[in-house]
């Protein structure tokens, strides 16, 4: 099974946080992001100052593009 996951990626140092999306197999697979920011990020911080937490979970692709397109539109305002 393929699963479709909207993800909330928290920097517990200073509360910025980052949403993205991703596709896998395995919802324990270690995924944390691809962001050049957030990379930097983490960088900067260390892994371990992140947390993150699954918010929504889509058996399609488009529910999830949707779901993470309104949750980042929601959060630029």
């Amino acid at each position: 099974m393929i699963y479709y996951t909207v993800y909330k990626i928290t920097n517990r140092i200073n509360g910025k946080f980052y949403i993205g999306k991703h596709k896998t197999r395995d919802l324990d697979d270690g995924y944390f992001g691809s962001g050049t920011i957030l990379k930097k990020a983490i960088q900067k911080h260390g892994r371990e100052n992140f947390t993150k937490e699954i918010l929504h979970i889509f058996d399609n692709e488009r529910e999830m593009n949707l779901k993470e397109q309104e949750l980042v539109q929601i959060n630029e305002r």
